[in-house]
Formats: structure tokens, C-alpha cells, sequence
């Protein structure tokens, strides 16, 4: 995957460099190690500073620069004038798309406190989108209140933010306001710092995941990016020593960090997200992150929309932490059309094969998801049967990723009853069930497929009775309400051999009701007896 960083105005750049050094410094660690992977990674991150202005960019690498509007401006700067920004972009619009094309993301970096980026941030996003890229705009708002800039400049910022909106462009705005404290009155150039260094930190977390989808679905992206709305990114770094885990403590300082950020626009709640983890630890502590992370965005809410994709950057060096990108529920948007073709490497893998740990963070806010059981829609009359000869999907797997694709056969196949050529094995419908985007094919499929895969989970899986505390009294994991079950997976840090069965009941419920755990074999746990551990971690749920 190839991805271009690509800063608009002075503002931009500033933080475009803080990236930029972050990055080669990334590379530098990374050649020690494995020098071929630190070669394939600075192939695939681009940078470009674009700007009206040459000499702002002395100190730019002659092929980083992209000076626009040499007739209009002649390199001296748009006079802190938006309007004779956005003409120089008219000006120069080949060779900026000249410098898009090649790419399959593009991130965008720009303040509004002059003219160059709050005139060309948007005609750039708007640009990058008509290409079919993945766009990823950063505005930093000026602060009028604090007189960063005077009134008509900091109007036309907001007009800015109203294009995107307006548009329909998802858009990380950073707004100055919230930098200061009368409090603990502080340099102005120190206050931008540490508002920029999160933007730069955060997207350094990103590149890993972006560059090489082996973990997510680029479909699941497109629905991630799609719609109007704000992106908020967090990160925050987890530093525990050589050899050792991090304590709960520091994962708690972490999230909490990750989580407040006060510098960003962000009112709704958060559906969808992006969760990156950088370190060498392991499963158990990569499902603490997930856990508290989660628990924040579900806020206790039966119906929080929130959904998040997981990655893992395995070869980032220190320091590490966790990335994570929020988007705001505005609603259901259809998935935006993305042009993956510029990527120089095969295709991805489908995050399907994730790690089984993935799945019980997704099942814990399956609580949020409709339930789509129950009475069978009517259909106008029965449709024609796919032969078997004329789909290409030996597996229910491959099935499922077309559909999630929006594939015109599978669609016709999720809506003509059962194709028996279709293999369903019991193992990947498991992993299925937790991942992000099953949760949307599953109301495509027809009631006889629903049906069929719920007859294959009943007669493949044997469940572990598990034994907890219910109040005063020890009770089977087959004698807890649906509600219950979701209550534990939530907020109880829990051993791997509960995790994988409670949230895999708490799957099916979500999917063909409470009354469809009924149907499951549970088989007794011999010699269980609750743990002093396990009798702590469910305190909270005692009455």
C-alpha cells in the first residue's frame, strides 16, 4: 500500500515535519533489524510539502517540495489570502494530481491560521476523493477567542469545516481553542507542540496498519472513512521494561490517555474505529487494551453503535503504545469506492483470519447490534437458483468477503436460499462471528442460510459449562442471562478458556436471539471450582 503525507501551508508542514522525523527515525531502528522491511516501508510513505510560498520550504528536500501557483502567487506566498490560495491550486491542478496518482491513501495536513491551507485543504480532499483515494484530512482551527487570527480569517476556517461536511468527507479538526489554560499561561510555540506532536505520534501508528493491510479488510476501511463527521486520533505510549509485561496500571494510563484527547471537534458518539497496538507483549495484555478501550466507547449503553477494527504493528519499534482513530456515529453510509489498484504488493489478507483474541472485544459490543432474527421478510416470489457451476465460492468464508464486498453473485446467492456446494466450516464461522464486518453480511444472508450456519455451530460446538458466582451462589455459564453474559465480557478481564465461550454465546445471541443459547451442548467442567482470581474479577457483577 502506498501512502502519501502531503502538508498544505506553513501550519501544515510544521506538523508534516514532527511526522517526518518521527518516521525516518522509525527507519533507522528498523534497518538494524530487518533491513529489508525498513527498505519496503520507506518505499511506501511518500512525502510532499505543498505550499504557495518557495522559501518556506528551504529547508524541504528539493523533491519533498510542491510549490503551486508559480504565475499567480510567483512563489512569494498567498498574502495569507485563501482566495489567491485556492487560484494557485487551479493553477497547478496537473501536477498536484500528478503527485496523488500512484497512491491508495492520502492524508492531508493543514491549519487555517493563514491562506495556503485553509485554501487548498479542501480542493485537495475533494481531489484525492474523485481519484478513488482514501483520503485522511487534519484542519487545525485558529483560535479567534485567543487572537490567533482576526475575525474574517477565522470565519472562513469555519467555512472550511462546513465544505467537508457538506460534502460528506470525514475530517480530524484540531482546534486550537482548547490549547489554552489561563491557569498555566505558556509560550504559544510550546502550546502548538504538544498539541501537533499527538497528531504526529498517532499517524505514525497508522502508517503501520495502512501500509500493509495483511489485518484489515480494505472494505472495512471504506466503511470506517465513509459518511460526514469527525475522526479523533489518540495515542499514548506503554513503555514497560525489557522482558516484562506491562502492569495494569500502566495499560490504564495508557487508554485513558489514548482516549481524552480535548484538542479535537468530536460530538457524537463513536461507532466505528481503528485500534493499533504497537508492542512486544501479549495476547492477554493486547485483550486489556482492547477491554478498557471498549468499555469507554460502549459507556455502558445497550444500544452504542460502536464497532472497531483491530491491528497489531508486530515489527514498530519504541516507543510503543497503542493508535487509535474514532469515527463518529452519523448514521449508515454506504462504503466509499476506493481504488486499491496502486498498491505494489498482492492483495491483502481478509481480517477474518485474525487472531481468535480479536473476537471477544467485537462480541462485547454486539449488544449494539440489531437483532435480525425472528419472523422471515416476505419476498415477492421465490428467485431463480444460482447454479452451482456459476459461483466462485468453494467456502462459505469466500463468501462471506464477497458479500462483504458487495459481489453482485453473492448477493444473488445470500438471497436464493442455501447453495449445499458452499462448504461451512465450523471452525471460521466462529471467527466470523467476532469480526467487525460479519455484522454487516449477516442481514443479507436469506433465513435459510441463517439458518444452516446456526445448525452448524449447534452440531460442531460443545461449550465449556464454565463455573461463576452469581451473587452468593456459584452458577453455570449456561444458567446467565444474554444480558448478563455481555455485562461480564465488557467490564471482567477473564481467563482465555471463559473468554472464547462466553463471547461466543454472546455472538449468537446477538445474531438469532437469547433463546438460540438454549439450543447449545454444554459440557460440565469437572473439578471446576471459582478461583480466588476469578471471584475478583467478577465482584462487580455480585448483588
Amino acid at each position: 500500500m502506498n501512502i502519501l503525507l502531503l502538508s498544505s501551508g506553513g501550519g501544515g508542514g510544521n506538523i508534516l515535519r514532527s511526522l517526518k522525523a518521527l518516521f525516518r527515525r522509525d527507519l533507522l531502528v528498523s534497518h538494524k533489524t530487518d533491513s529489508k522491511y525498513a527498505e519496503r516501508l520507506r518505499r511506501a510513505v511518500t512525502t510532499r510539502f505543498l505550499d504557495t510560498n518557495e522559501f518556506s520550504l528551504s529547508d524541504v528536500p528539493e523533491e519533498e517540495r510542491l510549490v503551486i501557483g508559480a504565475a499567480t502567487t510567483k512563489r512569494q506566498g498567498s498574502r495569507h489570502n485563501p482566495e489567491i490560495a485556492k487560484q494557485a491550486f487551479d493553477e497547478s491542478r496537473d501536477e498536484v494530481e500528478a503527485a496523488m496518482r500512484g497512491h491508495s491513501v492520502i492524508i492531508v495536513i493543514a491549519t487555517g491560521g493563514k491562506g495556503t491551507g485553509a485554501g487548498t485543504i479542501f480542493p485537495l480532499a475533494k481531489m484525492a476523493g474523485r481519484l478513488k483515494k482514501l483520503v485522511i484530512p487534519i484542519f487545525v482551527r485558529p483560535s479567534f477567542e485567543r487572537h490567533e487570527v482576526e475575525k474574517r480569517r477565522y470565519d472562513h476556517a469555519l467555512k472550511v469545516t462546513e465544505q467537508f461536511d457538506a460534502a460528506g468527507i470525514r475530517l480530524i479538526e484540531v482546534l486550537n481553542d482548547r490549547g489554552y489554560a489561563d491557569h498555566a499561561p505558556e509560550p504559544q510555540a510550546l502550546v502548538w507542540e504538544r498539541m501537533n506532536l499527538p497528531i504526529a505520534r498517532g499517524l505514525r501508528g497508522l502508517l503501520y496498519v495502512l501500509w500493509d493491510l495483511s489485518q484489515i479488510d480494505p472494505s472495512d476501511l471504506s466503511i470506517l472513512f465513509a459518511g460526514d463527521g469527525r475522526l479523533r486520533i489518540g495515542f499514548s505510549e506503554i513503555d514497560p521494561p525489557d522482558g516484562q509485561e506491562p502492569s495494569d496500571a500502566q495499560i490504564e494510563k495508557a487508554v485513558r490517555g489514548c482516549w481524552d484527547n480535548p484538542y479535537y471537534a468530536f460530538r457524537e458518539p463513536v461507532g466505528t474505529s481503528l485500534v493499533c497496538i504497537q508492542g512486544d507483549w501479549s495476547n492477554v495484555v493486547d485483550g486489556k487494551i482492547k477491554g478498557r478501550l471498549a468499555a469507554l466507547a460502549l459507556g455502558g449503553a445497550s444500544d452504542n453503535p460502536y464497532n472497531p477494527l483491530y491491528a497489531r504493528a508486530v515489527h514498530a519499534p519504541r516507543p510503543w503504545g497503542v493508535t487509535a482513530l474514532f469515527a463518529e456515529h452519523t448514521g449508515t453510509h454506504a462504503p466509499l469506492e476506493i481504488e486499491w489498484s496502486a498498491e505494489r504488493r498482492s492483495a491483502p489478507r481478509a481480517t477474518a483470519h485474525a487472531e481468535a483474541g480479536d473476537v471477544h472485544i467485537l462480541a462485547a459490543a454486539s449488544e449494539a447490534t440489531p437483532k435480525v432474527s425472528g419472523p422471515r421478510p416476505e419476498a415477492p416470489g421465490p428467485k431463480p437458483r444460482i447454479s452451482v457451476e456459476s459461483h466462485p465460492f468453494p467456502t462459505f468464508w469466500e463468501f462471506a468477503l464477497a458479500l462483504n464486498r458487495l459481489d453482485p453473485t453473492a448477493l444473488e446467492l445470500a438471497g436464493n436460499g442455501v447453495e449445499p456446494s458452499v462448504r461451512i466450516d465450523v471452525v471460521e464461522l466462529r471467527k466470523l462471528l467476532g469480526t467487525f464486518w460479519f455484522r454487516s453480511v449477516f442481514p443479507r444472508l436469506s433465513q435459510e442460510w441463517r439458518d444452516r450456519l446456526f445448525e452448524v455451530l449447534v452440531e460442531g460446538v460443545v461449550l465449556q459449562d464454565h463455573v461463576m458466582r452469581s451473587g452468593r451462589r456459584p452458577v453455570r455459564i449456561s444458567e446467565l442471562s444474554h444480558e448478563r453474559l455481555g455485562q461480564i465480557a465488557g467490564d471482567a478481564i477473564l481467563p482465555d478458556s471463559v473468554r472464547s465461550d462466553l463471547h461466543l454465546m454472546i455472538a449468537v445471541g446477538a445474531f438469532w436471539g437469547p433463546e438460540a443459547l438454549k439450543r447449545f451442548t454444554f459440557a460440565p467442567v469437572a473439578g471446576a471450582v471459582e478461583s480466588p482470581r476469578m471471584a475478583g474479577l467478577l465482584q462487580p457483577f455480585r448483588r
